[in-house]
């Protein structure tokens, strides 16, 4: 009945790495890290978190305040909420979604790699993903078309986009399109939108795939439309760029690039960007140089043409 502080904490910075984008086990690990062993897990001789008591503390009910019984949800609890709704029911759709479990696209915006999605195929055009080739990391399109080290295409990618945020012309029309679009984050309106999209669809499959009740189903559902809803509203009408910090700017973006969170990093990378994984043509994968892999455009700011390519 009592909240300890530390461990709220711990739990509301779990959901918040799910819904970045994170792992299970990288929540595992931090909250191992953290020395977070319940009593009973030290005593049944458990050293860590495993992937299925995270899951279940960050999918339960009981973390919102509600009272549950064989999985279903009683009513409200004498407790205090740890959670609120919206990211509950958001944590419950990632988790649960069967699509995570099967190999298909990820609910929500869990994207682990910084092109899947994004690159596109040099020979059929196709968006890649992010797969293992012969225990290799690589992006490929669904014809596997191209099989390019994740590794090689990811620096080329980052790098390219850095040298075009460092370009003269690049700040001032940045500048100029925050100014036009007041303070409406588009881009993270976008995702946000796809996001809940994406959020809705995995409690319907989660609830058909018996993952969780129809009552979680029923209020999470409730709770994740009435953002949609206030989203979709927001983004009428609006154009305008990723997710940007008003006070650190640009300058801090590029100081601060290695550390920023994989989703902005995307968001970036789409912007400033055009990149496309090449074939190999016959070469051996170890015969092939970075430009051999990989080509990245640099598109105008307006989307309207290509601006030149990129170093």
């Amino acid at each position: 009945m009592t909240i300890v502080p530390a461990e709220a904490e711990s739990v509301r910075e779990g959901a918040s790495m799910i819904l970045a984008g994170e792992s299970l086990s990288a929540v595992a690990r931090r909250w191992t890290e953290a020395g977070l062993l319940s009593p009973r897990s030290i005593a049944a001789g458990a050293t860590a978190w495993t992937l299925r008591g995270v899951k279940k503390v960050l999918t339960s009910p009981r973390y919102i305040g509600r009272r549950t019984y064989r999985g279903e949800v009683m009513g409200e609890a004498e407790w205090s909420a740890i959670l609120d709704d919206a990211a509950h029911y958001a944590v419950v759709s990632i988790l649960s979604n069967p699509d995570r479990f099967s190999g298909g696209p990820r609910a929500g915006r869990t994207a682990t790699t910084l092109l899947s999605g994004i690159a596109l195929c040099g020979v059929c055009g196709d968006s890649v993903s992010g797969r293992g080739y012969r225990g290799t990391k690589v992006y490929g399109c669904r014809q596997t078309h191209t099989r390019t080290p994740r590794d090689v295409a990811d620096e080329r990618a980052e790098n390219a986009t850095l040298a075009r945020m460092v370009r003269p012309d690049f700040l001032p029309t940045v500048l100029a399109m925050r100014a036009g679009e007041g303070e409406a984050d588009t881009a993270y309106l976008h995702a946000q939108v796809k996001s809940l999209r994406e959020r809705l669809d995995g409690l319907a499959l989660a609830y058909a795939e018996g993952a969780i009740s129809l009552s979680q189903m029923t209020a999470g559902s409730g709770s994740l439309r009435s953002r949609l809803e206030d989203s979709e509203s927001k983004l009428c009408g609006v154009t305008g760029l990723p997710p940007l910090d008003p006070v650190a700017g640009i300058a801090g973006l590029i100081e601060g690039w290695a550390g920023t969170p994989l989703p902005v990093k995307r968001s970036w990378v789409q912007f400033c960007t055009l990149v496309t994984l090449m074939p190999a043509n016959g070469k051996h994968a170890r015969k092939m140089t970075p430009d051999d892999h990989v080509s990245v455009g640099w598109p105008c700011l307006d989307g309207s043409a290509e601006d030149g390519e990129a170093v």
